[in-house]
């Protein structure tokens, strides 16, 4: 956590909440797990009240990865301390936010339940989830459900060619059939941005250059902004086997 970051999509991270627990296939190869043991760090969910107030001091206007070892919305984070995140979130509008979980659905919920009285989503705010393989495709829907004047998905890592037209568009939504897990379906099918990057570190799983090139085409064709961030391999941020013209696209919305 910092002012400054090696993510090279964000300005800063800000991490009122460490620790996690795996949920899906992306989870495997936890760098932010992998690099907390490697500290001798618990990786428990553990909250962090003496950090809140970080961006008060931050003066230059950045954008702010909230919780990039951690999930804001896993269910072990109290409801009400999610609230003090965003009580910090609305009062530094200077600051672009941005948060990134695997529980839309508990996003979701809050947005429906507690925004409402702080009072709203903040505009600053972007909300995003992440997408590894098509089983889980259904978080995008449920993402749509929160208001927030950015939604974006990180297909990172991205383990198998994805199909993320039905949310790149205007129109209906052809995903919608494997929703029971998740909760109701979207109320848009619009995305404002797409990150993709491939598994890094011991063990890294491949990520192919074709899904890499489809998902930037399928971005290209509906004017949705694309960021590549890196290729598998053991170190993150590398260009790997991605062609300069891909690596090339690093797109903000």
């Amino acid at each position: 956590m910092g002012e400054t970051t090696k993510i090279p999509w964000t300005d800063a991270t800000w991490s009122p909440v460490t620790g996690c627990i795996k949920i899906s296939p992306g989870c495997l190869h936890c760098c932010a797990e992998r690099m907390s043991l490697r500290f001798g760090h618990d990786f428990s969910v553990q909250l962090h009240p003496e950090r809140l107030d970080i961006p008060l001091h931050w003066k230059k206007p950045r954008h702010i990865f909230v919780c990039s070892v951690s999930d804001l919305f896993h269910p072990r984070v109290p409801v009400s301390f999610v609230a003090q995140v965003f009580d910090i979130m609305a009062a530094t509008p200077r600051h672009t936010y941005q948060i990134l979980t695997k529980r839309p659905g508990r996003m979701a919920w809050f947005a429906e339940n507690v925004c409402h009285r702080l009072p709203g989503w903040p505009e600053n705010v972007w909300a995003g989830t992440s997408v590894e393989s098509p089983k889980y495709l259904p978080r995008v829907d449920v993402l749509m459900r929160t208001p927030a004047k950015v939604r974006f998905v990180s297909c990172e890592p991205l383990l198998e060619p994805l199909d993320l037209r039905p949310w790149l568009h205007l129109g209906g939504n052809d995903a919608t059939q494997c929703l029971s897990e998740y909760d109701a379906p979207a109320v848009s099918p619009i995305l404002s941005w797409l990150i993709i990057g491939g598994e890094s570190g011991p063990g890294h799983r491949p990520m192919k250059v074709e899904w890499v090139a489809d998902i930037v085409s399928q971005c290209k064709a509906a004017g949705v902004p694309c960021f590549v961030k890196q290729a598998s391999g053991p170190r993150p941020g590398m260009q790997g086997n991605i062609p300069d013209n891909l690596w090339a696209v690093k797109e903000m919305p």
